[in-house]
């Protein structure tokens, strides 16, 4: 295995320096920047060799070559010193953005879908030059650099940047290409049920994914043994990048640069070890507060707690941090970070295992549109979430705070949903017919899902259904469409009554009077269901619905807000038996929704409905993350409990782990990573109890044997 793959410590020296002043890099010293590394506890780094400028830091026999390498080779140094300094190293090479060649050929510019309506706009704006990965030329200038590349150096590692599509590119090579494969220009406006829209975003993903495979087949032509990977971050954005989530499966390990909170984190770690089980992910992030702000480091707490989610999770963590113009870093930011690292250190040698979960979110890279763009043209769509990845996120936090440990699953492990107990399927907006089998094969096999939204409605060959293709699994029709911007869910069981307590009712959506345009509304299915299917909820109406309400009409009954008013018996949250399984439906993704209310009913569905019945949980504060990996080489399971919060805690909150052992195992003795101290346990009904105070982190060892089980 390459030696950077076993580092968990590592580091990204961001060096998008241009060479228009002879002073930038002037004070470039890799023995410095190394020494700076090595004294921060780093055991991996990626170096550049070349930047989102085109500029090569060593002497490349094509493309643009940086004024400081020119007489230096950067590349070369920077490895030697860091390798001195007991650092694996692996090569950055960014494609796709690149100004040398933008403004040496522009010929192989992107042009991007603006440009008909009047304005140049890509991905992360006007600095930056990008090319068309389906310019043949380009292509080749890229496979001639990676392969000199790889020939003057011995990296065992390469991470490929930046392979994801700009903008809706229109150049003469997208539309000869289109016109070839299908015999029409490039569609022009966006519409996720007509067939010829999907068709090309298809094909706009399809291009991409030949274009990194031929890029990944480059490298390891005399490179067999070479580590590959490119990045995963721009296929969790949206649909215009053109990059899946699933395109990992190309990749010797997955990687990504992320910049938003906790919870991402904590979904893209489970994301990846979804996509390339059994090999150490990467997480990346900046040192800084995102990419755009080059001095406001990151508090140390923050920093500790992002390593320590790396190590709760088993995955690598890497700090990215941009060098200085000058070439310079900043040895205060080094301190805080090796700071951060040491507190990973007594923990790194007892991870590993096998990761102990009992429910799935389903993550669908089809999934990532929003039907409110249907209609424009394609230039005036840029960028945008998705109301799937707001329901996937929202998952992931309700489970994180009620302790639930959560795997995150794609069309990859369609073959393999059996393993898990529960599925979730957050508001699914588009799925492929293969993606409908499996999730009804998993039902009818004896799983246990939950649907929410407007999942399956709408094929991703751009087929628009009039109901369902899970009907049959969720015992429900579509109806109709609420066109309201609020409606609310009435609980008719004791169960569903208690977790909205103590309102009668589960509000969803809201208002949010926008100028100069009707206010957004639901969209989410009114539905009936069949004969053997149990109502768990029913719909409530605002007076005046659909209405939004004005002055002139007096269709509201209250001025600021929507509260329900007709209580009607439409059916809103249903179960129904389906072959040896069950599923629960909500016409409301109740996850996305983010309220008390809304998780304490999403887990009384997925505990009192489905059976959830996780392996592993906690009763504590909501704020602690539990994560759970069984060691069977090692006899034990580990338990991780971390607090996730942005301030600094002010003391320790106690916390009762609960762990169900592997059939046939019992619990001999259970101890305190961090102080290596033994801790009381009691075993009740097969289910082993540990209480522990939780500052930070804690790691649990629950020590197993054979034998019958004498509580402490």
């Amino acid at each position: 295995m390459s030696g950077y793959l076993r580092t968990r410590r590592r580091l990204l020296l961001d060096m998008h320096i241009p060479d228009w002043d002879g002073r930038f890099l002037a004070d470039y010293e890799p023995a410095e920047l190394a020494r700076l590394a090595a004294e921060a506890g780093i055991d991996g780094a990626l170096i550049y060799c070349k930047s989102h400028l085109g500029l090569n830091y060593w002497p490349s026999p094509v493309g643009g070559i940086h004024r400081a390498a020119r007489a230096r080779d950067l590349v070369a140094e920077a490895k030697s010193r860091f390798e001195a300094e007991g650092v694996s190293v692996g090569a950055y090479h960014s494609v796709v953005f690149d100004n040398w060649a933008a403004e040496n050929h522009p010929e192989w510019r992107v042009v991007p879908a603006t440009r008909e309506l009047g304005y140049d706009w890509t991905v992360l704006g006007h600095r930056y030059g990008t090319l068309c990965p389906n310019h043949r030329g380009y292509r080749e200038y890229e496979k001639q650099q990676i392969t000199a590349l790889l020939d003057r150096y011995d990296f065992d590692v390469l991470w490929i940047d930046m392979a994801f599509w700009t903008a809706v590119c229109v150049c003469d090579a997208c539309e000869t290409r289109h016109r070839d494969e299908f015999g029409a220009p490039i569609p022009r406006v966006v519409d996720w049920s007509a067939p010829e829209w999907a068709t090309f975003q298809s094909a706009r993903e399809r291009w991409l994914a030949e274009f990194v495979a031929e890029i990944v087949a480059t490298a390891k032509s005399g490179r067999p043994g070479l580590a590959v990977t490119h990045n995963l971050a721009p296929g969790l954005r949206d649909w215009s990048r053109g990059q899946r989530a699933e395109d990992a499966a190309v990749d010797d390990f997955a990687a990504g640069d992320l910049y938003g909170g906790f919870d991402e984190q904590v979904f893209v770690i489970a994301l990846m070890r979804g996509l390339r089980p059994g090999v150490l992910t990467e997480f990346m992030t900046t040192r800084t507060r995102d990419l755009f702000t080059h001095t406001s480091t990151k508090t140390e707490h923050e920093m500790t707690t992002q390593v320590l989610i790396a190590v709760a999770a088993d995955s690598a963590f890497l700090f990215i941090d941009a060098v200085e113009p000058s070439g310079r870093l900043n040895p205060g930011v080094y301190q805080r970070m090796g700071r951060a690292f040491a507190a990973a250190l007594p923990f790194e040698g007892e991870l590993g295992g096998e990761e102990v979960t009992d429910v799935a979110v389903y993550y669908s890279d089809d999934s990532r549109i929003d039907e409110a763009d249907d209609g424009s043209p394609v230039g005036a769509v840029h960028a945008g979430g998705s109301r799937h990845q707001d329901a996937v996120m929202g998952a992931v936090r309700a489970l994180r705070r009620a302790h639930i440990p959560f795997s995150v699953v794609t069309r990859l492990d369609n073959a393999r949903l059996a393993r898990f107990p529960v599925l979730m399927v957050p508001d699914a907006r588009r799925l492929s017919s293969a993606d409908v089998d499996a999730l009804r094969a998993y039902v009818a096999g004896g799983g246990r899902l939950y649907a929410s939204g407007r999942t399956s409605l709408l094929l991703s060959d751009g087929t628009a259904l009039a109901d369902f293709a899970l009907a049959d699994v969720f015992g429900c029709h579509v109806i109709g469409s609420e066109e309201g911007s609020t409606v609310s869910l009435r609980p008719e069981t004791d169960t569903l009554r208690a977790a909205a307590f103590p309102e009668l009712t589960v509000p969803v959506g809201r208002r949010q009077p926008v100028p100069a345009r009707p206010a957004p509304t639901l969209g989410v299915p009114r539905i009936a269901v069949e004969p053997s299917t149990r109502v768990l909820a029913r719909l409530s109406l605002p007076f005046g619905y659909p209405s939004d309400g004005s002055l002139t009409d007096h269709d509201f009954a209250s001025i600021h807000s929507s509260p329900p008013w007709e209580h009607t018996d439409h059916p809103t949250i249903v179960a129904a038996d389906h072959g040896a399984g069950r599923s629960v439906y909500s016409i409301a993704a109740l996850e996305a929704e983010g309220g008390p209310q809304h998780d304490e009913t999403l887990l009384a569905l997925l505990v009192g409905e489905l059976g959830l019945a996780p392996r592993v949980t906690a009763v504590g504060h909501p704020d602690v993350w539990i994560t759970a990996f069984h060691q069977a080489d090692r006899s034990r399971m580990l338990v991780s409990a971390l607090r996730l919060a942005e301030d600094p805690p002010e003391g320790s909150v106690p916390v009762t782990i609960r762990a169900r052992p592997p059939k046939g195992s019992s619990v001999v003795a259970v101890r305190d990573i961090g102080s290596g101290r033994e801790l009381a346990w009691r075993s009740e009904g097969g289910v082993v109890e540990v209480s522990a105070a939780v500052e930070l982190f804690a790691m649990v060892a629950i020590e197993l044997s054979a034998a019958d089980p004498v509580a402490s």
